[in-house]
C-alpha cells in the first residue's frame, strides 16, 4: 500500500522530492491559497498538543503548543510562504547563465498516476513556465513502475508522500538518514545523520526535539525536499451519532459510537 505524509511533524502531508535541488516548491490548496485550519490532538501520555495553521497573511504560518506552551515560538518557516520568490528564482537562473530560462534543459516531473497528482503536477509545470521559463514534462506511472523508478533514483524530480506510522517526529525526521529504506531522495549529510542519532539516544524529552529541529533546519536548508500540501479527511456523520474518534494518524474508531 501507499504510504502519505510530509516531511514535518505532522501527519498527513505531501512531499515531494528532490533528486537534485534548486529550489523550494511552494503548498498552495487547489483554490491557490493556504488553508486554514486547527488540529488538536489529545495524547494517551501526559501531554496535550494543538497545532493550528494561521492565515495566508501570516509569516508564521504553523504553531505547535504543548500543555500550552509554544515550542516553535521563534522558529522560521524555511522562508517558505503562500507567495514565491520569482524575482530571487529569476536571478538565480540568470546567473547560471539561463536569463529567462533561456537554454535550460526541459525537467521530467515523475508521479504515480492519479487525477490529484496529476493536478498538482500541471500546477507546478504552469507555474514554472510561466515565472521562470522552464519547461517541466509530466510522466506519469502505474505504482509499481513508479515506486521502483524512484527508489532506483531514475528521476530529476518525483513525488512522494507519508503519514506517520506512530505519533512522533521521528517517523518522518528518521526517513533522510543516509541509507535509510524510505530515502529515496538518495539524501546524505553526517550531520544531519548525528543530530537524529542523538535524539534517538536521548530520554530528555527537550534535548530529543531540540536534535530533531536541528535536523530539520539542515535538511530544508539543502532543499533535499520541498513540502507541497497537507491530505484532507472528508466524511459525513448524522446529528444523532455521537462517540465518533478521528485519530492523528487517520483512523475512524466507531467502537464508541452511539445513536440518538
Amino acid at each position: 500500500t501507499e504510504n502519505h505524509g510530509d516531511s514535518d511533524y505532522r501527519p498527513g502531508t505531501g512531499v515531494d522530492l528532490y533528486k537534485k535541488a534548486t529550489g523550494v516548491i511552494v503548498g498552495y490548496n487547489q483554490a491557490g491559497e493556504w488553508l486554514e485550519y486547527t488540529v488538536k490532538v489529545a495524547s494517551t501520555g501526559t501531554y496535550t498538543m494543538n497545532a493550528s495553521v494561521a492565515s495566508a497573511n501570516s509569516t508564521s504560518s504553523f504553531k505547535l503548543s504543548m500543555d500550552g506552551k509554544d515550542i516553535t515560538e521563534g522558529r522560521g518557516t524555511f522562508e517558505m510562504s503562500p507567495n514565491a520568490n520569482v524575482e530571487a528564482a529569476q536571478a538565480a537562473l540568470a546567473e547560471a547563465g539561463y536569463p529567462n530560462g533561456e537554454g535550460f534543459p526541459a525537467i521530467e516531473y515523475l508521479y504515480n498516476t492519479n487525477d490529484d497528482h496529476k493536478a498538482i503536477g500541471e500546477a507546478l509545470q504552469q507555474m514554472w513556465k510561466t515565472e521562470l521559463g522552464v519547461d517541466v514534462v509530466l510522466t506519469n506511472q502505474d505504482w509499481a513502475v513508479f515506486i521502483e523508478n524512484r527508489q532506483n533514483g531514475n528521476y530529476q524530480i518525483a513525488r512522494h508522500a507519508w503519514i506517520a506510522d506512530y505519533n512522533d517526529p521521528c517517523t518522518f525526521i528518521d526517513m533522510w538518514v543516509t541509507g535509510a529504506g524510505n530515502n529515496d531522495a538518495d539524501y546524505s549529510n553526517a550531520e544531519y545523520d548525528a543530530y537524529v542519532a542523538a535524539a534517538k539516544a536521548t530520554v530528555d524529552p527537550a534535548e530529543r526535539m531540540k536534535n530533531f529541529h536541528a535536523a530539520e533546519d539542515l535538511l530544508m536548508g539543502e532543499n533535499a525536499i520541498a513540502p507541497i500540501y497537507f491530505y484532507t479527511q472528508r466524511y459525513m456523520l448524522s446529528e444523532d451519532i455521537q462517540g465518533l474518534y478521528y485519530t492523528p494518524l487517520g483512523y475512524f474508531l466507531f467502537s464508541y459510537c452511539t445513536k440518538g
